[in-house]
């Protein structure tokens, strides 16, 4: 029996996208100021992490930042991925470009692949990007004590 290919759902990966612009917008809400901004989240469990969202190059349409997790203990067993964004403001729309030093993610993959990716890898990256900027709105806290 022959698998059948995979096929993108263009709809779903840019709702996924579009939602992403507007949790960053949340997070960074001076994005178009700042080049900066960090805060910390602590989930369910006694560790906690900062995370830092760090502007490269702004133009007048887009903007390229990064995103770093460093967790306060490190663990051996735990390693958090770090990843540029490229959001679109005038289409309000962000999207991963780079996930741990690979880029140029295509929307299909053939199996098997050299590189091990799986058929849907860009929309499991920008779904990923939803699930941890999703997190850090649930559980992250301002580092300027002022606030506090």
């Amino acid at each position: 029996m022959k698998k059948s290919r995979y096929v993108p759902d263009l709809i779903s990966d840019m709702a996924e996208c579009d939602a992403n612009y507007s949790r960053l917008h949340r997070l960074f809400p001076n994005m178009h100021k700042d080049d900066c901004v960090e805060f910390g989240v602590q989930g369910t469990t006694e560790d906690g992490a900062l995370v830092t969202m760090k502007i490269s190059e702004r133009c007048p349409y887009t903007t390229m930042l990064s995103v770093t997790v460093e967790s306060e203990t490190e663990k051996s067993w735990i390693k958090w991925p770090s990843m540029e964004l490229r959001v679109y403001h005038d289409l309000c729309t962000a999207e991963v470009i780079s996930f741990e030093r690979h880029r140029n993610f295509r929307y299909r993959y053939p199996m098997p692949n050299p590189d091990m990716y799986q058929p849907d890898e860009k929309s499991q990256i920008n779904r990923f990007l939803g699930e941890l900027l999703t997190f850090c709105l649930h559980y992250g806290f301002s580092l300027d004590e002022s606030f506090s």
